[in-house]
């Protein structure tokens, strides 16, 4: 006889008790439990769809309540964006990418790197304005047409190397330094004709999670600790990003690798009151990140609402262990 703590109406009231904790779990920090339901969170929605269905056919109408929660707070997880897109006067076009050092291995051919195949990628679609994330000096200068360049590096300060590459006057331009950490933030004002728009190349901290050190544990590893860590420093950054960006006179659009999907307090923080590309224009998972065979979506174009987002691309090319996002907008 099944036990009856086990009864399939005991596993949909704990879905839905399970969906609302991790909703409240994005507006609080609450270590590596909000990391995990950030993660999990569509997996949560899915079993609590099937709670309410099976709730509307047995007329037990709460079951929905999951449902409903989820939706007063989110969009949903997969975007269905059957727009056509025709090419707008004064359209203008950005790519972001995490090109992880360009290190990435190119398989099947031993000629190809992942520099010269990034490079043919941006030669293609020939972004106006093209920021990479995790870039380094010597292939990055590789990257040509590009008349005004923010190389995001300073002598004697350890920072992953940011980018901005423009086809548009840089104006000015600064960092955003993050304490004790390789992560940082870097932004250009860049005129555009008769606008001026505020950049931001965004990296906020990223999660160690190495195969070796889970295996080995290594001398002792402290790994939730480590997450714990890890979420509380991402606040803390994207709330240096966002109130250095409400100083803005200017339209301003923050991009990057965000090392956190939409479920999170990073996200939620740095998404205040701006316009996110793919909720908007785009089509699918929006996957920027996938592990085991897990889509992940982490990399963002988040813009002033007087912002006309056209178009948002995602990609599938395996140069990197991100994937690029490419957006058409409109000043």
């Amino acid at each position: 006889m099944k036990p009856k703590f086990f009864s399939k109406h005991n596993f949909f009231k704990f879905a839905i008790f399970t969906i609302i904790i991790g909703i409240i779990s994005s507006y609080f920090n609450f270590g590596v439990i909000s990391v995990l339901f950030s993660v999990i969170m569509p997996v949560l929605l899915l079993i609590n769809l099937i709670a309410a269905i099976y709730g509307m056919l047995k007329k037990r109408y709460y079951y929905i309540i999951g449902v409903i929660c989820y939706f007063l707070c989110y969009n949903f997880f997969f975007q269905f964006s059957y727009h056509t897109y025709d090419e707008a006067k004064n359209s203008l076009s950005i790519m972001s990418y995490n090109v992880r050092a360009f290190k990435q291995p190119v398989y099947g051919d031993s000629n190809l790197t992942a520099i010269t195949e990034i490079k043919k990628i941006v030669d293609s679609l020939k972004p106006d304005i093209l920021l990479l994330q995790e870039s380094a000096y010597k292939e990055g200068s590789k990257i040509k047409d590009y008349p005004y360049v923010f190389l995001g590096y300073r002598k004697d300060v350890q920072k992953t190397l940011l980018t901005i590459y423009s086809k548009y006057p840089i104006i000015n331009k600064g960092f955003i330094d993050f304490s004790n950490t390789y992560n940082n933030a870097i932004y250009a004002d860049i005129k555009i004709k008769q606008d001026t728009v505020r950049i931001y190349n965004t990296h906020l901290q990223s999660f160690f999670i190495s195969p070796y050190i889970i295996a080995h544990k290594y001398n002792d590893y402290g790994y939730l600790s480590n997450l714990n860590s890890t979420i509380s420093r991402q606040i803390e950054q994207a709330k240096l990003v966002k109130n250095h960006a409400l100083k803005s006179t200017n339209k301003v659009i923050i991009c990057g690798d965000f090392n956190a999907t939409p479920y999170s307090q990073p996200y939620r923080i740095l998404k205040k009151g701006l316009n996110d590309s793919y909720v908007s224009k785009g089509n699918g998972f929006g996957a920027t990140y996938t592990r085991l065979h897990y889509p992940l979506r982490l990399d963002y174009f988040l813009s002033d609402k007087q912002i006309e987002i056209l178009d948002h691309k995602n990609f599938d090319l395996n140069l990197s262990d991100h994937e690029p996002i490419y957006i058409k907008f409109k000043l």
